[in-house]
């Protein structure tokens, strides 16, 4: 274990550093890391600029939030030879180790309420990241089975501001199609929804039911009575700690995979 005077770097990966669902995961990962003398180094590293920095900031690990797609950048980890935890969403042939949730299954999740609570014309809102691709794709494919008719499936390209959820929401609104509940497959667009549904006088959910996901229980804050399936994005982030530390003190070997359960929690929206 490094000295607390010298604390090692492990090099954190996103495609964003804004990424939503990772602040209160990383929050708790980064209590775990911090007394053990190590912290997380944020950066672009897959940027090609930033890419050959990577080498020289001799990270210990790497934490990655999402699956790590990119070549050179898997590339790049082979060659440092140091663990590799990913979070959230994994890769089809996971690099080293990971923490993540079935986002498919949280789609699936979603689909059954809705259908139990007899929302027969549904619409799904999402943004394209991995992780909510996996919740789209779960929801979509599940509500056809449950026979559902899936009257509109909007993706938003970026989804970081309230105002984008909005503007997801009109396009949905601007499909003209009849539907009775919508899933949202993040907090910013459940919320963005709802006070959309207030603004022109849709009655929630006597006129359309809402559903969403919630990480780290901002939707809930934002809107009360919000149905959602959420994960506990604080236990991800201590898990992903732990792990990290057990491979870096040699308890856990590569090819670890720790599955976090999804939770429906129903609430007035549905």
């Amino acid at each position: 274990m490094p000295s607390l005077t010298s604390p090692a770097p492990i090099a954190l990966i996103a495609a964003r550093l804004d990424v939503g669902p990772a602040a209160r995961a990383l929050q708790a990962c980064s209590e775990r890391l911090g007394p053990a003398g190590y912290y997380l180094a944020a950066a672009p590293w897959q940027a090609a600029a930033t890419l050959p920095l990577l080498e020289a900031l001799r990270p210990v690990a790497a934490l990655a939030i999402g699956p790590l797609e990119d070549a050179a950048l898997r590339a790049a980890l082979a060659a440092l030879e140091i663990p590799v935890v990913e979070t959230w969403s994994v890769s089809p042939q996971t690099m080293d180790s990971a923490v993540s949730i079935d986002n498919a299954e949280a789609g699936r999740m979603a689909a059954r309420h809705l259908a139990e609570k007899r929302h027969p014309r549904v619409a799904c809102i999402s943004a394209d990241t991995p992780w909510e691709r996996g919740r789209r794709e779960g929801f979509i494919g599940s509500a056809a089975a449950l026979g559902l008719e899936l009257v509109a499936d909007i993706v938003h390209p970026e989804v970081q501001h309230l105002n984008d959820g909005r503007m997801a929401f009109l396009r949905l609104l601007a499909t003209n199609t009849i539907f009775d509940a919508v899933f949202c497959t993040n907090d910013l667009l459940a919320a963005a929804a709802v006070s959309e549904a207030h603004n022109r006088d849709l009655h929630v959910p006597q006129d359309l039911a809402v559903l969403g996901f919630s990480d780290d229980g901002s939707a809930v804050q934002w809107v009360q009575g919000l149905t959602t399936v959420g994960v506990d994005a604080a236990e991800l982030g201590r898990r992903a700690g732990q792990l990290l530390l057990d491979r870096l003190e040699g308890e856990r070997g590569a090819g670890q995979h720790d599955m976090m359960d999804v939770v429906l929690e129903p609430r007035l929206s549905t």
